[in-house]
C-alpha cells in the first residue's frame, strides 16, 4: 500500500472523528463516497493487521527440549500440552511463544 494514501485517509480518519459528524454527513461535505470512505478504513485495518514481512516463510521445524524427569519445572507445570506422543510442559508465561511454535507445527504435521 502506498504510504502517502495510507498516512492521507488516516487524517480523514482522524478528520472525520473529531469533526463531530456522522460519517454519511462527514463524507457528503467533503464529497467522497461512504463506499470509499469504508472501503479505505477496511483496507488500511487489514494492512495493520499483516505481517511486515510478507516474504518471511514459517519455519518447518521448532526445536523443543524436553525437560528430565528430575527437571524441577515438570513439579511446577502450569500447562501440559500432549498429543500424538508428543509433550510440551509450560512452567510460566514466557513460554507462550514456546507453545504456539509447538501448536502451529503439530497442526501443520
Amino acid at each position: 500500500m502506498d504510504e502517502t494514501k495510507r498516512m492521507l485517509w488516516e487524517d480523514r480518519f482522524e478528520e472525520q472523528a473529531s469533526s463531530g459528524m456522522t460519517v454519511k454527513i462527514w463524507c457528503t461535505h467533503n464529497q467522497i463516497t461512504t463506499y470509499t470512505f469504508y472501503y479505505w478504513k477496511q483496507r488500511i485495518r487489514k494492512a495493520k493487521m499483516e505481517p511486515v514481512e510478507k516474504d518471511t516463510a514459517a519455519p518447518m521445524f521448532a526445536k523443543l527440549e524436553m525437560p528430565s524427569a528430575s527437571d524441577e519445572r515438570t513439579t511446577k507445570a502450569g500447562l501440559i500440552i500432549k498429543w500424538r506422543g508428543f509433550e510440551l510442559i509450560l512452567s510460566d508465561h514466557s513460554d507462550i511463544s514456546l507453545a504456539t511454535q509447538f501448536i502451529r507445527q503439530l497442526s501443520q504435521s
